[in-house]
């Protein structure tokens, strides 16, 4: 008996290992499954953070560029008045110092103007767009149709925005004024 109940016991000690293997080896297939969830955790919130400060450097280099855009748009009429001031100017005093001082002052904005960005938009000539020109008047006649006939006031970008729009006369040509009719 004693032989029976040290087998039960042997048997019984046998199976409490093999139980308590299977036991060890499940805790570890779900702690190695606990383990890759959250090294996809962390992946993902590394990936979400690396997003996250790409977006915002992006963001802060478009309030960069854009920052001076209500200075710009405020200075642009003065831009305006030089550039009248230089076209009104007599010929015959084309080469006085104050002429040649008053188009020395512009071209020092202008090249401040450019190297923060600012470009003229170029219209005379060019297809009506209305996200660059503002149609004040529309001319009928021959020509091409939708076609920028005349700048009133120059246009302005600061990089990819418009600062502000040319305002401009556009020709509607002889076969569009036909189709309206």
């Amino acid at each position: 008996m004693f032989d029976g109940a040290a087998g039960v016991s042997e048997s019984g000690a046998e199976a409490q290992p093999a139980g308590g293997e299977d036991a060890r080896l499940n805790e570890l297939v779900q702690q190695r499954a606990r383990a890759a969830e959250y090294l996809d955790q962390a992946q993902r919130t590394r990936a979400e953070l690396i997003n996250y400060r790409r977006r915002m450097e992006q963001e802060m280099q478009q309030v960069r560029q854009h920052a001076g855009e209500r200075l710009l748009t405020r200075i642009l009429p003065v831009l305006d008045d030089l550039h009248r001031a230089i076209e009104a100017a007599p010929s015959e005093q084309a080469n006085d110092s104050w002429v040649q001082g008053v188009h020395l002052i512009e071209r020092k904005l202008w090249t401040i103007l450019e190297s923060e960005g600012v470009r003229t938009i170029d219209a005379l000539g060019r297809p009506f767009d209305p996200s660059l020109h503002e149609a004040v008047t529309v001319e009928e006649g021959d020509g091409n149709a939708d076609t920028v006939v005349q700048e009133f006031q120059r246009g302005y970008t600061l990089h990819d925005r418009v600062l502000r729009p040319s305002m401009v006369k556009v020709g509607r040509g002889q076969g569009q004024a036909a189709n309206s009719h």
